[in-house]
């Protein structure tokens, strides 16, 4: 069993027990109001935490670890995943790049593209060719748990409940952010919307995968994508799991997948909850 495992703030923990609650008592409408408020305050104050601490370790930072910072302060608004989730997209885009590891960028649960713009910015700094970037969602929030999510009556350890239609990124804002605001290239960047039952099967690729980058949360948002694109990923790219270790359907699809095949992959922190593996062969 891997030990990577999901370790809380004290706000985080704090706030948990409250938030369920509310949402046992309020109706449906006034619950995701309040999270959606409380969720943007919290990001707020988060964001400019990040800044302080970046900016009194300014001078001793290296050339890379300030742009690391400020593309992390800038995306941060557009992130569920916080800063760690950033940082670890930033790194895994450096590694591949710096190796030149063949293929495009994969992301299965996009949410407000933070995580996306991220990767595609690292990657335009860098040496490396400007690779392919895929990004699939259903741009309408998360589908419902199955069966298969379930341990102990609860789908994860996580600081509020998830339902069906949460963790929702609207595709119009998703291209704003990338098109608009920060001038990505349109014709490097495909968004795939729809359930990924739905897409992710008949979906062809025409070159090979670097990065495929997971957060789904799901079992079956999981496990779709790794059965079907992991056939594609070049040997020494990687695969991230942005919901290892606080959804527990996530780490079952990830724990049989593994258990499948033959290469047994090392497991790695993000150092919030997630998890990273490169693949062998």
């Amino acid at each position: 069993m891997n030990k990577i495992t999901y370790n809380p703030g004290v706000v985080n923990k704090i706030v948990k027990k409250p938030l369920i609650f509310l949402k046992k008592i309020l109706p449906d409408i006034f619950f995701k109001s309040l999270l959606s408020f409380i969720h943007t305050v919290y990001k707020f104050i988060k964001r400019y935490i990040y800044l302080i601490s970046f900016l009194s370790k300014y001078f001793f930072l290296s050339k890379e670890k300030k742009i690391k910072c400020m593309f992390v302060f800038k995306l941060f608004p557009f992130t569920m995943g916080g800063s760690k989730a950033l940082e670890n997209a930033f790194d895994m885009i450096r590694y591949v790049d710096e190796n030149k590891i063949e293929g495009g960028i994969v992301e299965c649960g996009v949410a407000e593209g933070g995580t996306s713009a991220i990767m595609a910015l690292t990657n335009r700094i860098s040496n490396f060719p400007t690779r392919n970037l895929y990004l699939f969602d259903s741009f309408e929030g998360l589908p419902s748990p199955t069966s298969e999510d379930f341990l102990n009556g609860k789908t994860g350890d996580f600081i509020r409940p998830l339902d069906k239609g949460d963790c929702l990124g609207k595709i119009e804002d998703v291209k704003y952010l990338l098109f608009e605001k920060l001038k990505l290239n349109v014709s490097k960047i495909k968004l795939v919307k729809g359930w990924f039952q739905d897409t992710i099967p008949i979906f062809k690729f025409s070159e090979k995968i670097a990065v495929l980058r997971l957060d789904g949360d799901w079992y079956d948002s999981t496990k779709i994508p790794l059965e079907n694109f992991f056939g594609n990923i070049s040997v020494g790219g990687v695969i991230i799991i942005d919901d290892y270790a606080t959804c527990y359907g996530s780490r079952k699809a990830v724990d049989e997948f593994i258990s499948n095949i033959s290469s047994k992959p090392e497991l790695k922190p993000d150092g919030r909850g997630g998890a990273w593996f490169i693949k062998k062969a």
